[in-house]
């Protein structure tokens, strides 16, 4: 028994080790792509209320998970839910509708298949000033995300002229750290990239 202990122990502190809090604003008019965020399985979302009106935040039609936070209010007020199934989960406020306060949360997850893709990916230059290439071996690129490092998504890119090194114009990004999203026939990355 005191083995198993220690091991659930361990397994637990290793789990949660990795994972990332996310934190929105959440008032009126607040909508995608603001609100949009990819997040890991595990990782938790917080949205804060930053206006005195009422809200919700609530899973939408074909959301892999459902929350609803109920009809909360006050500048400052939270709700937070930790994702635990891969998929795509648009949300929005039951009080004022989606067409005023929406977004999607998406949540990734890292497969079997995806050690074999970071192999085959590699980034440059790093840190960047003008054009980041990623050198392709061996997979197709479906989708690319680049994220700033609240997680909100600045730039999404699906279609490419040349698979085995892609260029991506970063000129106009503010100096810092970045993440990029890689969606490949070969599984999901993620990877940080500094822009200077």
């Amino acid at each position: 028994m005191k083995i198993f202990f220690i091991f659930s122990s361990i397994f637990l502190s290793l789990s949660l080790f990795g994972q990332t809090t996310y934190n929105l604003d959440w008032h009126l008019n607040f909508k995608s792509p603001a609100t949009d965020r990819t997040v890991k399985v595990g990782d938790t979302v917080i949205w804060t209320w930053t206006d005195s009106f009422s809200h919700t935040v609530q899973s939408g039609a074909g959301s892999v998970e459902t929350f609803n936070s109920g009809v909360l209010n006050g500048v400052g007020t939270t709700y937070s839910h930790t994702f635990t199934s891969a998929g795509v989960n648009p949300y929005f406020c039951g009080v004022h509708g989606a067409g005023s306060m929406s977004g999607t949360i998406t949540v990734a997850t890292l497969g079997v298949h995806d050690s074999e893709a970071y192999k085959n990916l590699v980034l440059y230059p790093n840190p960047v000033k003008d054009f980041l290439v990623i050198s392709n071996n061996n997979s197709n690129v479906l989708k690319i995300n680049i994220l700033d490092s609240s997680g909100r998504k600045l730039k999404s890119i699906s279609k490419f002229e040349d698979q085995k090194n892609i260029k991506i114009k970063v000129a106009n990004l503010e100096n810092g750290l970045y993440n990029i999203e890689i969606e490949t026939d070969k599984g999901k990355i993620s990877k940080k990239f500094i822009k200077k």
